[in-house]
């Protein structure tokens, strides 16, 4: 029903159908209604759907917001991973940078140290 990954909850359309029938798991009941505290958007979608009389309608309603849902967390994940590669490369430069000065430093004692002129 539901699908739960290390970074990231998947809600189907059958899950919020299901919880909207009260057909959910304790489990999955909880783990829905965190994901529902966590975002405005699905909190605000399941309050308009239990108002649906009309379980035609409502099946239609649920598809679009799972539609529009996956749109929005898509767009987020997808910028949330080239932050991450960003600052990834960041980092690697950053890390490149510091043991070239170490390096060029060490290089720069060991010259002064046995240079003939300088003793």
């Amino acid at each position: 029903m539901t699908q739960r990954t290390k970074h990231q909850f998947s809600i189907s359309e059958d899950t919020i159908l299901h919880y909207l029938e009260g057909n959910l798991t304790d489990e999955d009941m909880h783990a829905f209604e965190e994901e529902m505290e966590a975002s405005d958007f699905l909190r605000e979608a399941i309050e308009g759907l239990e108002n649906f009389a009309d379980k035609k309608a409502l099946r239609a309603a649920v598809k679009q917001l799972q539609k529009q849902l996956e749109k929005r967390t898509s767009h987020s994940r997808k910028k949330r991973y080239q932050l991450f590669q960003q600052h990834q490369l960041q980092n690697i430069i950053l890390v490149v940078v510091i043991l070239l000065l170490i390096f060029l430093g060490v290089v720069v004692v060991r010259f002064l140290k046995f240079h003939p002129l300088l003793k």
